[in-house]
């Protein structure tokens, strides 16, 4: 299969278009370049340890070049088809019929396109509910929500009888909150264009016309992704609890839940100026500033911090704890820790958003020490391991 050809079946993939025989063309296609480029192609196991870790290698910076765009498209099979766990159960032997039976009766499904709209009178309007086409319209905004669960804010022209204008003008400014549940994730188009991607468990607030409230200024709690339409003339600012990020002509990523230490900005194209009191800093494309009492700047790997965004997964050697936090926050689940020590275990994985926890699990059992077990929607998690494979419990009551 020629690549031209793997490309355009990835592209049907993640536009949704692909015929069950079209996916399973691709994973076959993947099993075999594994077995061509193993070791020891004779061996099942060996072949599926060989597949995880090319795939582990791919997903470091690194790894990227022209070279190995062929296994980036592996990699990208098993982000979009959810394969991983799949591929690991046929590899290694482990998983099994009876476990996915299990799995079907009592398993956590994904989140999905959720979001509540607060409008500045205060009315609430849940946009899962909200049907297709135009759900709102004041001063002057069109609010409207389209087939694939983004909202599309259109400013309407201005009004040009001049005591509507003077009428305008003087009232105080409209504010609108987006915000996700635990489960959810949302896309907006704001006034001016700029787009923002919110994940699980997240709000932002907006006036309702920047040029009304003269000033591009949005409040952000959780994480959100921004592409910025840049003005010179108004700077776009997001402000959190702990600082305040100005646009100079740019795409970044804001971490700033309540529950984590630190505030994380991540940036991957133009420039951003971090504030947080009378602290600054300057990002470049591939830095992230991290803030807890002062600014720690690194190198980062931006795709693993938007991985959210493009629907997966990306773990590298993460702390379970911080793994765990945001599985909790997607699948809108409680976490229990039956041995406090595995906190500080570190976890890999790549794998899709949307697949039911039950297949990130599994994975992660394969590359730890730790043992999950669902019970309803709490996920316990101890070092002893009784199976190779996650126990599905049904809640007592």
């Amino acid at each position: 299969m020629d690549q031209e050809h793997i490309y355009s079946l990835i592209k049907k993939i993640r536009d949704n278009t692909a015929s069950e025989a079209e996916k399973e063309e691709l994973l076959n296609w993947y099993r075999q370049k594994a077995y061509q480029d193993a070791e020891f192609p004779e061996s099942e196991d060996s072949v599926g340890d060989f597949m995880r870790a090319r795939l582990n290698s791919q997903i470091k910076p690194a790894g990227r070049n022209k070279r190995n765009r062929t296994w980036l498209a592996a990699a990208a099979i098993l982000i979009l088809l959810g394969a991983t766990g799949v591929l690991i159960s046929r590899f290694s032997g482990k998983g099994g019929s009876d476990n996915n039976a299990l799995s079907k009766v009592n398993d956590v499904s994904p989140g999905g396109n959720k979001a509540i709209l607060t409008l500045a009178d205060g009315s609430k309007i849940s946009l899962n509910d909200a049907g297709n086409g135009k759900i709102a319209s004041q001063s002057g905004i069109r609010v409207t929500q389209t087939a694939n669960g983004h909202l599309i804010y259109t400013i309407k022209e201005p009004v040009k009888s001049k005591v509507d204008s003077d009428q305008t003008n003087n009232a105080p400014i409209a504010y609108n909150t987006i915000e996700t549940p635990k489960g959810g994730q949302y896309q907006v188009i704001l006034p001016d264009g700029s787009k923002v991607w919110l994940n699980a468990f997240s709000s932002i607030k907006f006036p309702l016309s920047f040029a009304a409230a003269k000033a591009r200024r949005v409040e952000l709690k959780g994480e959100a992704y921004f592409e910025v339409v840049h003005d010179q003339k108004s700077p776009f600012k997001v402000q959190t609890e702990m600082q305040e990020v100005e646009d100079l002509g740019t795409h970044f990523n804001i971490n700033a839940y309540a529950d984590e230490a630190s505030t994380k900005t991540s940036l991957l194209q133009g420039k951003v100026r971090v504030t947080a009191g009378s602290k600054s800093t300057l990002l470049v494309p591939g830095q992230q500033a991290t803030l807890t009492n002062d600014f720690k700047i690194s190198k980062v790997n931006t795709e693993e911090v938007i991985a959210w965004k493009n629907g997966y997964f990306n773990f590298d050697d993460e702390r379970l704890e911080n793994v765990m936090k945001s599985i909790a926050r997607w699948y809108d689940v409680t976490v229990v820790y039956q041995d406090e020590s595995l906190k500080n275990e570190t976890f890999g994985a790549v794998t899709t958003r949307f697949a039911n926890i039950s297949t990130l699990l599994k994975i992660m059992e394969q590359t730890g020490d730790a043992h999950f077990t669902i019970e309803g929607s709490t996920i316990k998690i101890s070092k002893s391991r009784p199976s190779p494979s996650i126990k599905n419990n049904k809640p007592t009551n």
